[in-house]
């Protein structure tokens, strides 16, 4: 068994910790079964040094409504996405599983983007399930600040094919300049039609008092946040994407999920979490 990955990578247990605990609710928003063994394995592991107690408990009550909701909101957008756009990459994909676990488009190819020690420490976990993916994948180990769209056509993607890119859980961690690259790569590799979702926050949920422990247990494994997204049009129109804005409130209404008092945004403020849904 590969060691669990350093850094920002550790976030990705953390996500997988929460997914499980949503896998084992009656009324659950999505079902994953990797997610489970995952947890399962990750914690027979030896615990790396500095990495807090905080991760998979102190922090789990200000996360956990919002992972599963994202999660949701991720996979409906992806699926229906894929009918359109047989070509799909998952950048700074972590620990995730849609390969295996969403009823994808025939002939969908799905490209896994992600650190190499991320990638190995999932491999072999998935090796051991045995679980079969329900899509043609390839997983592409890059970083994300150097030359990735390099590594990604390598693996065989196609960049004049329709493309859907799913972002989750990765632009806090980078910074204003390193997400403005993130975003004229994906544009200069997106052909019409193509889709990307992304989540990201402002800056009133970064001084959030909620938010302070898991702000603290993200520095002491060096996973720092390093921007927010104040205002989105600003960010997306320059690039030739049209968007739309998915509040958490009004997923959770729908999702028939209570509304955690960290989603309600502050007087004045549009929202603290984005969830954005846009097109090429």
């Amino acid at each position: 068994m590969p060691s669990l990955p350093t850094g920002v990578g550790l976030t990705a247990l953390c996500t997988a910790r929460e997914r499980e605990a949503e896998n084992r609710r009656p009324d659950r928003l999505f079902e994953d079964r990797t997610a489970r063994v995952l947890t399962e394995v990750i914690d027979e592991l030896p615990r790396p040094t500095g990495l807090p107690d905080g991760c998979s408990a102190r922090s789990r009550a200000f996360m956990r409504d919002f992972v599963a909701l994202r999660t949701r909101f991720f996979d409906e957008e992806l699926r229906a996405a894929s009918q359109r756009c047989r070509q799909v990459v998952l950048l700074g994909s972590g620990l995730d599983s849609r390969s295996f676990r969403l009823d994808w488009a025939p002939g969908t190819e799905v490209y896994e983007v992600d650190r190499t020690d991320v990638l190995r420490f999932r491999h072999g976990i998935l090796s051991m399930i045995g679980q079969e993916p329900r899509c043609r994948r390839a997983e592409v180990g890059a970083d994300l600040r150097g030359d990735w769209p390099g590594a990604l056509r390598a693996a065989g993607f196609n960049p004049w094919r329709s493309t859907a890119w799913g972002v989750e859980e990765l632009l806090p961690y980078l910074s204003h300049t390193e997400n403005n690259q993130l975003l004229r790569d994906i544009t200069a590799m997106s052909a019409p039609g193509s889709r990307l979702v992304m989540d990201h926050f402002d800056r009133a949920l970064q001084r959030s008092a909620r938010f302070s422990r898991l702000t603290e247990d993200l520095y002491t494994v060096s996973a720092a946040w390093r921007s927010t997204l104040e205002i989105p049009d600003r960010w997306f129109t320059p690039h030739g994407w049209t968007f739309a804005l998915t509040n958490p409130t009004e997923l959770a209404r729908r999702s028939g999920r209570e509304i955690p008092d960290l989603f309600t945004p502050q007087a004045g403020a549009q929202g603290l979490m984005w969830l954005i849904s846009a097109a090429r």
